[in-house]
């Protein structure tokens, strides 16, 4: 039996993440049953097997994929030098390139990994990993607008990186369950709750 290459088994598992990420985006991860994504993935039974063991270990991998591409996105955007003033920056969120904001299909199956983190407790483990992951980085940069004295002295970092995180996907969850895609209503709130009067 010949040997399949490193490259070809990556591609395989890759085409089978991007095939599962559009059936759940579509029907969800309950509705998606094994047949409906073995057809969008043009695979056997048994070709899907050697990759993962089934559908809940495919949303696992589906879910830390989308919640490590969300960090190095936004870790990426955070990164920004000049640091610009806070207001800018988080009112910027909305209009940067971060995965989970410009594509739709991310949005979707986003909001059900954290719908789903409720009731599958290594899903949530992985949710909570990036989450505190995301914690520190934003954290970290709270830390620098204090210093700037853009947070008063005795601002807690990581209280403010709570508020930043729940910023972001409360304006995601509006994004994709509110169908309210224009971000400039955020961008002027964020500015005029962050500017000073």
């Amino acid at each position: 039996m010949p040997r399949v290459s490193q490259e070809h088994s990556d591609a395989r598992r890759r085409q089978i993440l991007a095939a599962g990420r559009r059936c759940f985006a579509a029907n969800g991860f309950h509705a998606t049953s094994m047949q409906d994504l073995l057809r969008e993935m043009n695979l056997s039974a048994g070709a899907f097997y050697r990759y993962f063991s089934g559908k809940d270990e495919l949303i696992n991998a589906i879910a830390e994929e989308a919640v490590d591409q969300a960090a190095d996105d936004l870790a990426a955007f955070f990164a920004q030098e000049p640091l610009p003033p806070l207001p800018d920056l988080l009112a910027g969120v909305a209009g940067a390139g971060i995965t989970p904001m410009v594509d739709r299909e991310t949005q979707d199956v986003l909001m059900q990994i954290w719908a789903e983190s409720m009731r599958a407790p290594e899903l949530r483990k992985r949710v909570q990993a990036g989450f505190v992951t995301l914690l520190g980085l934003v954290a970290d940069l709270m830390r620098r607008y204090r210093e700037r004295g853009e947070l008063p002295p005795d601002a807690d970092p990581d209280a403010c990186a709570q508020a930043v995180i729940g910023l972001i996907q409360g304006y995601l969850l509006q994004r994709s369950v509110m169908g309210l895609h224009d971000p400039e209503p955020f961008v002027t709130g964020v500015r005029t709750l962050l500017s000073p009067r």
